[in-house]
């Protein structure tokens, strides 16, 4: 490490450049300079160059604001630059919500900067960070099985992983800057666990397994049998010997053995989160499917009424069609009667003017019977 005084190792790597995404914690927020916030003293003890694209507030599944856009400016910035880790740092400001669609969103991370970045080594971090002050227990284990998440996907990919980096720092004030931000002691812890993390996967195990042990017996007798119960007690005590596992052993299977139990608790949760979604949207189905029935009802009601009123309509039409032919015969008897009485003014009229010629014959005959006018007849 840098603060030992010691110069650094490089690392046999792809290359000597180091591309580094995260949030405000990897951006350097709580160190008192940018040489000392944990991306700059893990990059400078391991001997690469380091290249920050981290941004304030951003997470693996935070709309807007991603690791796979940080990725893309690295890249479009990198051009004849050989970067030989990529380190993928977040975690602390997803949502639990998410913690369902959190894996498949790290895979693709992960793809993506594998795509970019050829031959780099990916280090994942899961959430590398302080517990803010005031935090309660939900919300500490909600955002472990985030970042447990988070771990499982970088395993699956090949990815080298750095589980619950926010234990490194924890709740405790003398490592916390401010919120999820360490001070320069904390950053230092990071780096350091980064450092030690790094170089352990690019080397052998503290301890191996012990093999070919042999141990010493003394025979209880010199019979046959008591020769062959001690060399088959020889053979059993060397296989369990053998077989008996390192104090490295015995922490990598604590380690997976909790790594299963968070696996099985993030997966019981995930199903719990869907159950609630199902339950969610059953009860929005249930909700549709009762406006849909009155939707239903009401456009039987609608077209109940729409039957009703094309029966009325079809009743008025008769009735204007009898009206309507009931007119038409008033009309033509009307006509039938007209023409009668136009008949019989003609014939009156003739009748008339024969009157007022029989009028003027009488007349003219009359009027020598008149006094005073002359006799007739002589």
């Amino acid at each position: 490490m840098s603060d030992t005084g010691m110069t650094p190792v490089p690392l046999a790597a792809a290359g000597s450049t180091a591309v580094w995404c995260g949030d405000e914690v990897t951006a350097g927020a709580g160190a008192s300079d940018a040489a000392r916030r944990y991306s700059t003293l893990a990059s400078t003890a391991l001997g690469l160059d380091e290249r920050n694209q981290a941004e304030a507030g951003a997470g693996w599944m935070v709309d807007g604001n991603t690791l796979t856009g940080q990725l893309d400016i690295a890249a479009s910035g990198s051009a004849g630059v050989t970067v030989g880790y990529v380190f993928l740092m977040a975690g602390l400001l997803d949502s639990f919500a998410n913690v369902a669609g959190m894996q498949q969103a790290v895979a693709d991370t992960i793809a993506h900067a594998a795509a970019l970045f050829p031959g780099a080594r990916i280090v994942v971090g899961c959430g590398p960070g302080c517990i803010p002050a005031g935090t309660d227990d939900t919300t500490v284990e909600h955002q472990a099985h985030v970042l447990t998440a988070i771990r499982l996907a970088a395993d699956q990919t090949g990815a080298l992983c750095i589980p619950d980096m926010r234990s490194i720092c924890g709740n405790d004030p003398d490592l916390r800057a401010d919120g999820i931000t360490p001070n320069d002691t904390g950053h230092a812890l990071l780096a350091q666990t980064i450092e030690t993390a790094v170089r352990e996967a690019q080397g052998e195990p503290l301890d191996t397994p012990v093999t070919d042990l042999k141990r010493k017996y003394i025979s209880g007798g010199n019979s046959w049998t008591a020769g062959q119960i001690q060399r088959l007690n020889r053979r059993e005590a060397e296989k369990r010997e053998a077989n008996r596992p390192t104090g490295t052993e015995l922490t990598q299977l604590t380690s997976k053995l909790d790594a299963l139990t968070r696996a099985q608790g993030l997966q019981q949760v995930i199903l719990q989160q869907q159950q609630e979604q199902l339950r969610q949207q059953q009860e929005m189905l249930d909700r549709q499917q009762q406006q849909l029935k009155q939707q239903q009802d009401a456009l039987a009601g609608q077209q109940e009424q729409l039957r009703q009123q094309q029966a009325s309509l079809q009743s008025q039409q008769k009735q204007l069609e009898s009206i309507v032919g009931q007119q038409g015969e008033t009309v033509a008897y009307l006509q039938t009667v007209t023409a009668d009485l136009q008949k019989q003014a003609r014939n009156t009229s003739v009748l008339l003017n024969w009157c007022n010629v029989q009028f003027g014959a009488i007349s003219s005959y009359v009027e020598g019977y008149v006094p005073g006018s002359k006799p007739a007849l002589e």
